[in-house]
């Protein structure tokens, strides 16, 4: 992954959290604006269409398709109003990935089963602990990243272990 400005970053890093993009390339293509190449930023598939992100101002000229996919301009002030969002993600994003090869599907199961109702991180963790809580806290960041369970203070407040998940 090559992000060339922050903005970028956290672009990839919304289009990480978002359950709802099956799959994503940074800087697929360049696009002619007015007479010059423009890079194009992230490509994302969703599930019934695609879209290529570009960061870029209101007053940059950008058009509305390419090749037929739509062309989705991110401006600056949206990713600022998502900054607590992102903040999160860049914290849970390591964990996910140090976890990747210890958290089963089994934990998941069991993990999504039993975050029937609103409960804080501490109390999932308390239930799942035996001696390393690191895998429980990536199950159940790889459960809010795959959509199965939600966390909505996510948005507003910083991730702490009273950070509350329920099911989606």
């Amino acid at each position: 992954m090559s992000c060339h400005s922050r903005a970028v970053f956290e672009l990839w890093l919304d289009a990480e959290a978002d359950p709802s993009i099956q799959t994503f390339c940074e800087r697929p293509v360049t696009i002619d604006v007015d007479g010059r190449e423009r890079t194009v930023d992230l490509w994302v598939r969703y599930g019934d269409h695609e879209a290529l992100l570009v960061v870029a101002d209101e007053d940059t000229a950008l058009p509305t398709k390419w090749d037929g996919i739509e062309i989705r301009r991110v401006g600056v002030a949206d990713l600022a109003a998502t900054h607590t969002w992102i903040g999160n993600w860049e914290r849970m994003l390591p964990v996910i990935n140090l976890t990747r090869d210890c958290v089963t599907k089994q934990h998941l199961a069991d993990v999504r089963r039993y975050v029937r109702e609103p409960m804080p991180l501490a109390r999932i963790e308390r239930e799942f602990v035996t001696n390393d809580a690191m895998w429980v806290r990536g199950a159940v960041f790889r459960l809010l990243a795959a959509g199965r369970v939600i966390a909505p203070s996510l948005r507003t407040d910083r991730l702490s272990l009273q950070t509350c998940f329920e099911p989606a």
